[in-house]
Formats: C-alpha cells, sequence, structure tokens
C-alpha cells in the first residue's frame, strides 16, 4: 500500500474510524463482518506513531466504541434525564479505560520487544484485558468482540469448544492477518497470511455445518413452553390504581399461551408489582389458583426481601418458581447486580452511599446459583415421565458466561432468561442484550427462553436458532415445544479456558518486555 498516503491522515481520525467500524458490527446491526477489519485502523497508528502514547489512543477508540454500544443508558426512563446522561458518560468513560490498558500493553511491548512482537501479540492482549472485566461487581461484557458475530451461526459453534473469548481472539487475530496483507510486500509472507486466514475460516465453518446438521438424541425430554410478553410501562406499573390491571394483563396473556396444554410459563423480571412472598391482596394466592387450574408451572420475576438479625433487612431481584397444588416457593437471587442500577458500588463498605437516590434500586446480590427441576415428557410415549433441571438468569446477568457455565455444571439444561429493557426505550439496547442469548445456548448446548416485559422474547434451540420471537413494544406470549439440552461441551467442562490461557502468555509476554530492552 502507498503508506506515504497513509500518513497524511491525522491518527485520531484513523482511531475514531477504527472505533465506529467496530460499533458498526454489533447487533442489531447486520454487518458482523466489520469486525474482521475494525481493529486495523487502531493497530496500525499504534504501530504507525512508534508506540507513543498509546494509553491516550486507546482510551480515544474505548470511547468511541462504548458511545456507539451503550449511548442508550442516557434514554433512562427511570430517572431524570441528566442523572441518565451522567450514567452514560460515566460508563463510557470507565470502560473506556480497558481500552487505554490495550494500549498502553501494546505500547510497552512494542517499546521493548519491538513492532513484530507487538503486533502478534495484540489479539492476545485485547482477549486477556476483555476476560478480566468480566469478573466483579463491576464486570461488564455486553461490548465484547464476540458479540458482533452472533448472527454468524455457523462460524460460533466453535463457543461450544472455545467459550466467548476464543471468539474475540479468533476476530482480533483475524485482524491482525489482514493488517499483515495490508503492510507487507513479501510474497512469502502473503502467501502464508492468506493460508492461515482461509483456514481461520474454513475449520469453524466446517465445524459449524457438522454441528447444526447433527441429529437429537433419541428419547429427548420435551417442555412445552409459555413465555409472557406484557409490555407495560416499568414505572407506572407500580402505581396503585394500575396494580390490578396489570396483574390481570398477566393473568390473562396466559390463559391465551396456555389454550395448548403447557409445562411451564414464564412471566418477565420484576413481572409482579409487589412483594410477592408477602402476598398482598392475596396476589400470591390468586397465582397459585390460577397455576393449579392450568396445572402448569410458573417461574416468574419478582422483588424480594429478607430480615436479617441485626434488625436491617436485604432487598433481591428474585425468580420464583411456583408449582401447581403446592405452596412452595423456590427463589434464585440475582448474583450480578447492575452497577449504579441496581445498587451504588462499594456501599458495603461505605453504607452511606445508600442513601444516594440516583433513580437506582438498593437490591443486594444473591450468593449462589439455582438450578430448579420440574417433571417433563418424553418424546418416547413408551418411557416414564422423567424430570428436566433448569436455571434462570434475570436480565444483566445474562451476559456472563462463566456465571451460567456454573449453572449447566450443575446439571441444568434449559436456560430461562427474564428480562425488563423497557428502560431505555427502542434503542439497539434491547435488541443486542437478546442476540446476546445466543452465545450460552451454543456455549451450554442447552436451549434457551427469553422472556422480556416489552421484548425481544425468544425461544432458542441449543445451537442459537431462534425457535420463535416477539418484536420489541408488543403485548403478547410465545409457546413452543423445547428439547432438553446436554450441557457436555467442552466450554462447561473447562470454562472460559482461553480466557485464563490469553492472561497467562499476556503476564509472561509484559514480564518479559521489563526485563529486557528492545531487540
Amino acid at each position: 500500500m502507498d503508506k506515504s498516503a497513509l500518513k497524511q491522515t491525522p491518527g485520531w481520525l484513523w482511531i475514531v474510524i477504527s472505533g465506529l467500524l467496530t460499533v458498526s458490527a454489533f447487533p442489531p446491526s447486520p454487518f458482523g463482518f466489520l469486525a474482521y477489519f475494525g481493529l486495523v485502523p487502531f493497530l496500525y497508528v499504534l504501530v504507525r506513531e512508534d508506540f507513543q502514547f498509546t494509553f491516550e489512543k486507546g482510551l480515544l477508540f474505548g470511547i468511541v466504541l462504548n458511545l456507539g454500544v451503550m449511548y442508550w443508558l442516557a434514554f433512562n426512563m427511570g430517572t431524570e434525564w441528566y442523572w441518565s446522561l451522567l450514567s452514560m458518560i460515566a460508563s463510557v468513560l470507565f470502560l473506556a479505560l480497558n481500552y487505554g490498558l490495550i494500549g498502553f500493553l501494546v505500547g510497552v511491548i512494542g517499546r521493548r520487544l519491538g513492532k513484530t512482537a507487538a503486533i502478534l501479540t495484540f489479539p492476545v492482549l485485547y482477549t486477556a484485558v476483555e476476560f478480566v472485566r468480566s469478573f466483579g461487581t463491576l464486570g461488564f461484557t455486553w461490548n465484547n468482540l464476540c458479540y458482533t458475530q452472533s448472527h454468524a451461526l455457523q462460524l460460533i459453534q466453535m463457543a461450544s469448544f472455545t467459550g466467548p473469548f476464543g471468539i474475540s481472539l479468533w476476530i482480533a487475530v483475524i485482524n491482525v492477518l489482514i493488517y499483515g496483507l495490508l503492510f507487507t510486500r513479501e510474497k512469502r509472507r502473503l502467501m502464508i497470511y492468506v493460508s492461515v486466514l482461509l483456514l481461520l475460516f474454513l475449520i469453524p465453518e466446517t465445524y459449524g455445518l457438522f454441528r447444526l446438521r447433527m441429529r437429537p438424541a433419541e428419547q429427548k425430554r420435551e417442555l412445552q413452553v409459555g413465555l409472557i410478553q406484557p409490555n407495560v410501562d416499568p414505572n407506572a406499573k407500580w402505581g396503585r390504581e394500575s396494580f390490578d390491571q396489570n396483574m390481570q394483563l398477566l393473568h390473562d396473556l396466559t390463559d391465551l399461551a396456555a389454550a395448548q396444554p403447557l409445562d411451564l410459563v414464564v412471566w418477565p423480571e420484576t413481572a409482579t408489582p409487589t412483594y410477592l412472598r408477602r402476598n398482598w391482596r392475596g396476589t400470591l394466592d390468586k397465582i397459585f389458583q390460577h397455576i393449579t387450574r392450568l396445572n402448569v408451572h410458573l417461574l416468574t420475576g419478582a422483588p424480594d426481601y429478607e430480615f436479617q438479625e441485626d434488625g436491617n433487612y436485604r432487598v433481591y431481584n428474585s425468580t420464583f418458581f411456583l408449582k401447581p397444588d403446592s405452596r412452595e416457593i423456590e427463589d434464585y437471587r440475582k448474583n450480578q447486580l447492575v452497577p449504579m442500577g441496581e445498587y451504588v458500588p462499594l456501599n458495603e463498605l461505605f453504607p452511606a452511599l445508600r442513601d444516594i437516590n440516583l433513580g437506582q434500586g438498593n437490591f443486594s446480590p444473591g450468593e449462589d446459583v439455582r438450578v430448579f427441576g420440574m417433571p417433563v415428557r418424553v418424546s418416547d410415549e413408551a418411557a416414564a415421565d422423567t424430570s428436566l433441571q433448569f436455571c434462570s438468569a434475570i436480565c444483566f446477568e445474562s451476559s456472563f458466561s462463566q456465571l451460567i457455565r456454573r449453572s449447566t455444571h450443575l446439571g441444568a439444561e434449559l436456560l430461562v432468561i427474564v428480562s425488563n429493557d423497557s428502560w431505555f426505550g427502542l434503542t439497539s439496547g434491547p435488541y443486542l442484550h437478546a442476540e446476546i442469548a445466543r452465545f450460552r445456548a451454543i456455549e451450554n448446548n442447552i436451549p434457551v427462553v427469553r422472556s422480556a416485559n416489552t421484548g425481544v422474547s425468544m425461544i432458542i434451540d441449543s445451537r442459537g436458532r431462534v425457535q420463535k420471537k416477539l418484536e420489541f413494544g408488543r403485548s403478547g406470549w410465545l409457546a413452543d415445544t423445547v428439547a432438553q439440552g446436554n450441557p457436555d461441551t467442552f466450554f462447561v467442562k473447562f470454562g472460559n479456558w482461553i480466557g485464563c490461557l490469553c492472561v497467562g502468555i499476556a503476564g509472561s509476554i509484559l514480564l518479559i518486555s521489563i526485563a529486557k530492552r528492545k531487540i
């Protein structure tokens, strides 16, 4: 390529272009292929400018990327507009620090070990930072590079082996190879880059084709499931005047869904505008009577609280599993809360922070995953009825692969997601959130059903294919047959091993670069 022409373009502009290309690859955009070269301009500027001010360059890339992916935080209807805007700006700047770190680490290696070492380790560093960022109370994964490929079902079947971070690594490696094709003149190297690129697409495509065409195992247990999407205003439903109307809507939609026999009905996150366990106005009694009449199990999102020994109480964002002909409540408490949305960070150390009111909740995190069990039918009529185990995830935490893997490692054969994305209106946020569910299905080889207050509600098979979908902003229901999953994948057995491997390699190379000067 004509490098003189490239050098005339300011570095900051190339970085902005790189961020915009990468943003344009995220759902609901159908242009996921842009991610294959979206990082190339960013990498080019790092190399062109001899790895100077790489933290600042990474920070700029991160601001553009996260502003494009997370802009919808500014439209949060749950608080005042100025707090929403401030929350969005703070989130974008905080997340951009991760990309500043990537730039900084590339710069350290580039200055110490040379250009080639920096370019080759770029994919490992990028993936390692993504992986580390997924841990802790401030963990975040929505902007992980892998999610740009949600529509490339055949290619992402390898997530059952590599996990999500393997796909991020794969995309970053493709970017490095394309960079090599653009800036290498040596024919032998060009042939190597082209050959490796072809293999990087051919192998996943072949594996994906094989996996998508695999015949299901015989005598699979089947679950008749119905999903309810009430499409109600998340603020208005908590008013006394709308309480009865909201509950009646849930019951009416359930009746419509159960026109054909169902095993399980799912209501979305915080579907009941009351602390359901406390049975205000007989709400819980009515629900038990209803599901007993329909002979159907119910999983519903519900707020909950529990008194502590010191007289204080903790509030939880929960799911309740209710059974017909029973008064028993099995529950799961959300583990991964939304920072500044469901709690104020560091409030355990500084209790006074709980008194800050920015429109956020003051929930406490749950401590364990939970696997529920229920009787289901078997496709072989001669076989006896048996049970199917499933786990639930609440909204934001469905984006954390390691959390879902903890449940499938315990035997969960189905993932039920309840969500409420209505806070952010008709933006890209609800659509990206819905697409993330495909990865959890593929990684764990289990079907996923997703009930969202305003959408997108989906029924997804164990290969990530959408069986049925109810679009955003509609009130209605979905019903379909879901076959049991078989959580026996390499990912379920060994977790995010590629993320761990990248952290180990990145750490080793950084130690070497610190110990040695530029080669």
